[in-house]
């Protein structure tokens, strides 16, 4: 083997590009940063972190200044 050989490369597969979920891992187009399954479940953590913090928010703004001197 000459010292050329060495560096040319012999792969035939073609492989697409493409990227892995940030979550599972599984293989999605380059577009995408999470698969399907992920991005749902994703939507779903922060809708209801929302909410919790709009809760929290009319909470406060519901407290009685009876309490105040």
């Amino acid at each position: 083997m000459s010292k050329f050989e060495r560096y040319k490369t012999k792969v035939e597969t073609y492989i697409y590009p493409h990227k892995h979920c940030k979550n599972c891992g599984e293989m999605i187009a380059e577009a995408f940063s999470f698969c399907t399954e992920c991005y749902k479940k994703t939507k779903e953590k922060k809708k209801s972190k929302r909410f919790k913090r709009k809760k929290k928010i009319q909470e406060k703004k519901n407290i009685p200044k009876d309490n105040q001197k």
